[in-house]
């Protein structure tokens, strides 16, 4: 079931745990952020979203399921000034394999669009951020930016970053960044040396890499966050 949020020329906070497909409407000036957070279920999930005029949509999308996911999200910004920024951080563990595909369209001058993907995959896990930053033909002044990184910690855990910047306007500005890699050994031998073990160390850049998210969620879900990053580690 979709569920359809418009919003107009008002500010709104919301934040879910439990998620379904979303259909979202921003217009004459609105703003929402939007917090997500997914711990258990397997169900995928689509979002699309239309971003008007003055608008602003921000998203936090917390993945710290033990289970497989396909997220698929097409965000479009229809008209001047329309912005979103898009912040997502996930853990893969096991054998579970996470997609996460998000995608900006500029379709106006003057458009805005930031998106930053932080994931963890561990065991025989899988993680892969896919999407497309598309600035089209007349969208002169559009500012667009893509950050993906994954942090793989073991041999079979495979990471896959693949950011594409689509441009048809000369006028803009565009960039975009990923990296794949294994936790960094300097950090390892440092924190070692200060007397953690291997699993301590593992686990406290890993909360440092992950955890900033929760900041952004109620209490209780932060508890929630909390529990299930230590649960994975």
């Amino acid at each position: 079931m979709e569920k359809i949020i418009k919003i107009v020329g008002e500010n709104k906070e919301i934040e879910m745990s439990e998620l379904t497909d979303l259909n979202l409407s921003l217009f004459d000036g609105a703003t929402l952020t939007l917090k997500l957070l997914k711990l258990d279920d397997s169900k995928d999930i689509k979002i699309s979203a239309k971003v008007g005029q003055n608008s602003h949509l921000v998203v936090f999308f917390a993945d710290f399921s033990k289970r497989d996911i396909l997220l698929k999200s097409d965000i479009h910004l229809i008209e001047e000034n329309a912005s979103c920024e898009w912040h997502l951080a996930s853990l893969s563990s096991a054998t579970s394999i996470k997609h996460f595909d998000v995608s900006f369209y500029h379709n106006v001058g003057s458009t805005k669009a930031l998106m930053d993907n932080y994931g963890v995959a561990r065991d025989k896990s899988k993680i892969v951020f896919s999407g497309v930053n598309h600035i089209k033909n007349g969208s002169k002044k559009s500012i667009t930016n893509q950050v993906a990184k994954i942090i793989v910690f073991d041999k079979d855990s495979i990471g896959v970053a693949s950011p594409i910047l689509r441009i048809d306007e000369n006028d803009v500005s565009a960039s975009h960044s990923a990296s794949v890699g294994q936790l960094n050994s300097d950090h390892m031998f440092y924190l070692m040396s200060r007397g953690l073990n291997k699993n301590e160390a593992r686990e406290l850049i890993t909360r440092g890499y992950l955890q900033p998210i929760s900041e952004k969620f109620s209490i209780e879900n932060k508890s929630k966050i909390e529990i299930a990053i230590k649960e994975a580690l």
